[in-house]
């Protein structure tokens, strides 16, 4: 497999407040995620179809693809397929959006992980789980099979497309959901889709927040076209705020030995990272520091199979999780 170097397309088909916080501000009650947002929008129809047709267009692909980067992940929902969503909220489908943007990125030369973003009852309980507070995915069966057919769904629809590189299964399952249930998940995911798909596609396996607990796992089942993602953020675990910017630049290599160890068993990719941080005291100005966090951190995750960053834009144009404008301003280089 050729080493992925990546960004997400986050914000695009499935709502974050923080990345969009304009779409959220055109009504009375307080909406949180993409569930509120259509429940109490006045026009949610007509305002995510034209976020939709507006957030990412052909010449960002184009832009993405001439910064050197070979792939995007794309958060897409659960109720992708509006004759599956039969639990009474009025979700919208960003389909169409998303049969154009899979064209736009063949005729560019990006390949496409289509990540399965959220799922029904929520995997995760945080707005980029489809609903906010909410974390019971894992408590009804009926929850589990029906993102097993949604996921067989998408399989079907975009298998065969030239652009598909892979299917992942679930995006940031919660660290609390037993990894029984979740490896479970997974074997059924593999049997379900492994005869669906073409050999070459990938199946992608979030590690639920364990990246050390999966070796017996990979040593037990020999599974084809099969990675394992990780997300390596350096802000929001407490033990970053206590650093001093030398060891909080050290860190990345302490994950490089964990992606290292596990790329004897399976390919890791790092599928989502950015240069978010806490504020850190340093000698040197915020685009140095951040030229060395994002240097540091490729070093260490050009150890695995990949990468992939968040994200590629946000509203807030300096922030360290818009790839756009650290490249823009010189910050963010693929040389490390």
């Amino acid at each position: 497999m050729e080493k992925i170097r990546a960004v997400n397309l986050g914000g695009w088909f499935v709502l974050e407040r923080w990345m969009t916080p304009l779409l959220f501000t055109h009504s009375q009650t307080d909406l949180r995620c993409e569930t509120s947002f259509v429940e109490h929008h006045p026009n949610p129809k007509e305002t995510l179809e034209a976020h939709w047709g507006s957030w990412i267009q052909k010449s960002d692909l184009e832009w993405i693809k001439k910064q050197g980067l070979n792939l995007v992940r794309i958060p897409i929902p659960w109720w992708l397929f509006p004759h599956l969503n039969q639990s009474g909220i009025p979700y919208h489908s960003p389909m169409a959006y998303l049969d154009q943007a899979m064209k736009w990125c063949h005729e560019v030369g990006l390949q496409v992980m289509l990540d399965l973003h959220t799922a029904p009852g929520s995997q995760n309980g945080f707005d980029n789980g489809g609903i906010d507070g909410v974390l019971s995915w894992h408590h009804k069966q009926e929850n589990i099979d029906l993102t097993v057919e949604v996921l067989k769904q998408i399989a079907l629809r975009y298998g065969s497309h030239p652009a598909l590189h892979s299917i992942q299964a679930l995006n940031e399952p919660h660290w609390t959901i037993d990894l029984s249930i979740l490896q479970t998940f997974y074997l059924r995911v593999y049997d379900v889709l492994r005869p669906i798909l073409p050999p070459s596609i990938h199946l992608v396996f979030h590690d639920g927040f364990r990246l050390k607990e999966w070796t017996s796992f990979f040593q037990e089942h020999r599974l084809q076209n099969v990675i394992l993602d990780t997300h390596l953020y350096q802000c929001f675990d407490h033990k970053f705020h206590d650093m001093d910017w030398k060891t909080f630049l050290e860190y990345p290599k302490v994950n490089a030995v964990e992606l290292a160890k596990l790329e004897q068993l399976v390919p890791v990719v790092v599928g989502e990272w950015s240069l978010g941080a806490r504020a850190i005291e340093t000698p040197m100005s915020r685009d140095e520091f951040e030229r060395q966090y994002a240097k540091a951190q490729i070093r260490a995750y050009e150890q695995a199979s990949g990468w992939i960053f968040w994200s590629y834009k946000i509203h807030e144009y300096q922030s360290g999780w818009n790839l756009r404008s650290l490249i823009e301003r010189g910050v963010f280089t693929l040389e490390t």
